[in-house]
């Protein structure tokens, strides 16, 4: 079976894997639970995917370590913060069953990443600039998001709009064919540097003192550059998650 480990899903709900976070800071000690991700495949021939994932998250004071990996605060000045960070990246090209992507093949990398968020209770803006160091691709990302919190009855919602650019190196490994990938009917194909524009939506919902129920939306809007790719089919992604979360 072909997939993207859910390229927008998965990267959704793992952005704030407790999807909880308040304004004023995260809360110490664990946090365990699940999702059901889904997401619409932006690659020729395939179908939506529909993904399990577990999630987990420790926090001890500046220290995080979570399914996103691990993050460390270095500056701490109340409304604003500095992080340092080791993320996955899952928007790889894990297998390719279908007769449209044989040949080619990617791996989940791992990013080196400096964080900031400036807090202003329900407005919130953040940014990150990312390198990776898994030796696949040496490909950069500088990611902006602005966001507005919001409470309807019991229900915490985060919604939020941004864009990632993502350097040639990094284009070309998840959207892109290789001179050694192409064939007949798919030729090498290289995007250069693309931004992509996001909108999403993050929710949480408690049910009793350490239950949550959370939810995510997202939609990624692919510019010309990634849709010209031979492999590249939609111009729009959308996905979704639905899980629950324990805090102890």
């Amino acid at each position: 079976m072909f997939r993207t480990i859910s390229l927008l899903a998965l990267g959704a709900a793992l952005a704030q894997p407790a999807l909880a976070q308040e304004a004023g800071g995260r809360p110490d000690g664990w946090s365990l639970g699940g999702l059901v991700a889904a997401d619409t495949n932006p690659y020729i021939g395939q179908g939506s995917d529909v993904i399990p994932l577990p999630l987990f998250r420790y926090a001890n004071g500046p220290f995080e370590l979570s399914t996103n990996g691990l993050s460390y605060d270095v500056l701490d000045l109340g409304a604003f913060d500095v992080s340092v960070a080791a993320r996955p990246r899952f928007s790889g090209l894990i297998s390719t069953d279908g007769p449209e992507l044989n040949g080619i093949d990617r791996e989940v990398t791992g990013d080196v990443a400096l964080e900031l968020r400036y807090d202003l209770g329900r407005l919130y803006a953040g940014a990150d600039i990312r390198q990776e160091f898994t030796g696949e691709h040496d490909g950069q990302e500088a990611r902006f998001r602005f966001g507005l919190r919001q409470a309807l009855g019991p229900v915490r919602l985060d919604w939020s709009a941004g864009a990632a650019w993502q350097s040639g190196d990094l284009s070309r490994y998840v959207w892109g064919v290789g001179s050694d990938e192409a064939r007949v009917g798919r030729d090498a194909y290289d995007p250069g540097d693309v931004v992509v524009p996001f909108v999403g939506l993050r929710g949480v919902m408690p049910i009793g003192e350490n239950w949550s129920i959370l939810g995510t939306l997202r939609a990624d809007f692919l510019p010309d550059a990634v849709t010209d790719s031979p492999i590249i089919e939609d111009d729009t992604l959308v996905s979704g998650g639905l899980g629950v979360e324990f805090r102890f």
